[in-house]
């Protein structure tokens, strides 16, 4: 098929972005009452911020590996299918695990799934879009996904309150994330379609990458060094007054707004350039950061939260499409998974030291901290966005 005759959204696209919204939908089940379910059986905050760093630390290094991996063998259909299968097992299991160690395990297992899936996946919408509509493609992807993430809060809400926050309810939400999961791999074996290429045998990285790739990757590991994870927003909620049974609404709130945004956003991020709207997507999780350090009221948090959802929609897909645009498509899933893996190890420190603040000191200390990071890493991007303001002006810096 011509490229005047693909369709705006193929049909790989199609299918990842449906796989994507099962998954999620099981992930958010357990993502927003996680960290109630860990501090009713007393695990501190900094223990917390831990558990969420293990996943984001094997998530990070195994983006590396099945980024280089699915490069080499030219195969991205099998390392979407082994992640996936890996998180799909491993987060129904939480219903049957009561310590920190196992639930840390599984957790670990899930980052292993999840790192193993993300660079691939994200690399075969890259090569399944065209070039002028790879924006679009993103978008779609975070639209369908996070729609997910809305019905899985609210399911889990649902729960919540008809059964009251409890371990068993808790654990039940858990073992249900398995329906979601099964679903998942059933559309990858069935609907994704490898494109066939030959392997040449060797992992090449010199010379793929650009500068602005680099710099790029530098500025978002800056911000990340500080970014405040999503289980510390979600404790900060409840510590002003939002009870646990309604914070997995909140969470499908924001989540939904993420959603919304994400297509449109998509789409004009093709037509005016991704680095202007990823760099105020920083600008803006900098006004959410220093909004939490000053203990809002409740309408004002909810306020925050909404923001916290536009944030993401300004800097998740065009981010994953920017990637691509910066290097050479044989290299993509290598540089989807370096960028995740320096990005994601920033991450994880910085929501332990985030953690061990708040609990040594005050979640304003970690708050105000954590405004400051995003603020610089808005000043560095959105300096790359000038320096490069001719050239992100066309779809693409590489075509492929």
């Amino acid at each position: 098929m011509s490229d005047a005759n693909r369709p705006k959204i193929p049909r790989n696209v199609l299918v990842v972005a449906f796989v994507a919204l099962f998954s999620g939908f099981g992930q958010d089940l357990i993502t927003p009452v996680l960290p109630a379910y860990l501090a009713l059986i007393g695990i501190d905050r900094a223990g917390i911020g831990l558990i969420d760093g293990l996943l984001q630390g094997s998530t990070s290094f195994f983006r590396f590996v099945s980024g280089l991996l699915s490069d080499r063998f030219r195969n991205r259909k099998f390392f979407v299918f082994l992640g996936y299968t890996l998180s799909s097992v491993s987060r129904p299991m939480l219903a049957i695990a009561g310590s920190f160690w196992s639930i840390a395990t599984l957790r670990f297992l899930d980052g292993v799934g999840k790192g193993t899936k993300d660079a691939p996946r994200d690399a075969l919408v890259a090569d399944s879009a065209q070039v002028e509509n790879r924006g679009r493609a993103f978008g779609f992807h975070r639209l369908i996904d996070t729609a997910g993430s809305v019905v899985g809060p609210l399911v889990a809400a649902a729960f919540l309150f008809i059964l009251t926050p409890s371990l068993a309810a808790y654990r039940l939400i858990f073992a249900v994330a398995l329906i979601p999961g099964a679903a998942a791999l059933a559309l990858i074996a069935f609907g994704i379609k490898e494109s066939k290429k030959p392997a040449d045998g060797k992992i090449k990285i010199k010379g793929k990458f650009s500068a602005p790739f680099w710099v790029f990757t530098a500025g978002t590991t800056i911000a990340m060094l500080s970014k405040i994870n999503d289980s510390l927003f979600l404790i900060r909620a409840h510590d002003i007054g939002i009870s646990r049974a309604w914070i997995p609404v909140l969470f499908a709130g924001f989540t939904l707004l993420y959603a919304l945004l994400s297509y449109p956003i998509g789409i004009w991020s093709d037509k005016i350039g991704k680095l202007p709207l990823i760099a105020a997507g920083w600008l803006v999780l900098s006004v959410v950061e220093f909004g939490f350090s000053r203990d809002p009221g409740l309408v004002a948090a909810l306020a925050l939260f909404g923001l916290f959802g536009l944030f993401y929609a300004l800097t998740e897909g065009s981010g994953r499409a920017l990637i691509a645009d910066f290097v050479a498509p044989e290299a993509r899933g290598s540089a989807y998974g370096i960028f995740y893996t320096v990005t994601g190890i920033a991450l994880i420190a910085g929501g332990f030291l985030l953690g061990s603040l708040w609990d040594r000191s005050s979640p304003e200390s970690a708050f105000r901290l954590s405004a400051l990071g995003s603020l610089i890493g808005f000043l560095v991007l959105g300096g790359l966005a000038l320096f490069h303001r001719k050239k992100i002006s066309v779809p693409s810096i590489i075509d492929p």
